[in-house]
């Protein structure tokens, strides 16, 4: 089964309220209890934020992102198309750095965000195979 602890996740930039003001950052999924739609998120300091998986996106798959670029080509500009392919570059190494890197690519353009991500909740649900809950306890 999939988890989705330890993945890069970005809070969406146009997230009108977070108690915690990480719009538009990225973070690392520490706690996911889907059963509730509760999602804890770390940034490397601070407090965790709690979001609903509506709340979070995360890079299409590589492969579906691809076909997106080569079909979608016609319709967007030379930029564009040069972020989309150095994001889709970035996914050949699964490691957190190409990721974040090119999850920061997809967060500085509007429509490079829209084409390259999407909602956690869509992941999931394209996703069937991943853990309901995921709860971490962490006891001493």
């Amino acid at each position: 089964m999939e988890e989705l602890t330890g993945q890069l996740v970005v809070v969406h930039p146009q997230l009108t309220t977070d108690p915690v003001s990480r719009q538009g950052q990225i973070g690392l999924i520490a706690i996911a209890d889907l059963q509730k739609d509760n999602i804890s998120v770390g940034f490397g300091g601070g407090p965790l934020g709690r979001y609903s998986s509506d709340a979070l996106l995360v890079l299409k798959d590589k492969r579906e992102l691809y076909q997106d670029i080569m079909t979608g080509v016609k319709d967007m500009d030379a930029g564009t198309f040069k972020d989309l392919l150095d994001i889709n570059m970035k996914q050949e190494y699964s490691d957190y750095g190409h990721i974040s890197a090119a999850m920061k690519i997809a967060v500085e353009n509007p429509e490079v965000m829209k084409r390259s991500m999407i909602s956690l909740e869509d992941y999931i649900s394209r996703n069937h195979n991943i853990n309901v809950s995921e709860e971490v306890s962490f006891e001493r």
